[in-house]
């Protein structure tokens, strides 16, 4: 749980609670403290994804931009690029290393 404190600028108090792939998100102004707005995401992470041969950290900005394997191969490397704001040839390897990973999946199925 993350909270942010209410400050004399009349910013909100903001809590993040993470609970099962939820993430419920609170805005809390300090005149409603007893009523309270809540915002509740879920996130949906592919799983295949960890097992790209690329960085964890490429993982987790693939899985928080919303890639799936199908995304990554329908879209290509200058998709991947410009939506992750990443160089061509970084984008190149991520899309050869779901190829591979594709082919292993279809192949032991």
């Amino acid at each position: 749980m993350k909270g942010i404190s209410h400050n004399a600028n009349g910013d909100y108090k903001i809590t993040l609670i993470e609970n099962d792939s939820n993430l419920e998100l609170s805005l809390l102004p300090s005149q409603q403290q007893s009523s309270t707005s809540s915002i509740k995401i879920a996130t949906w992470k592919d799983e295949r994804l960890e097992h790209l041969n690329i960085p964890k950290g490429l993982v987790e900005v693939l899985q928080i931009n919303d890639f799936t394997v199908e995304k990554i191969l329908e879209g290509g490397p200058s998709q991947i690029a410009e939506k992750l704001g990443i160089d061509n040839y970084v984008a190149q390897i991520i899309f050869n290393e779901t190829t591979k990973e594709k082919q292993l999946i279809s192949y032991n199925e």
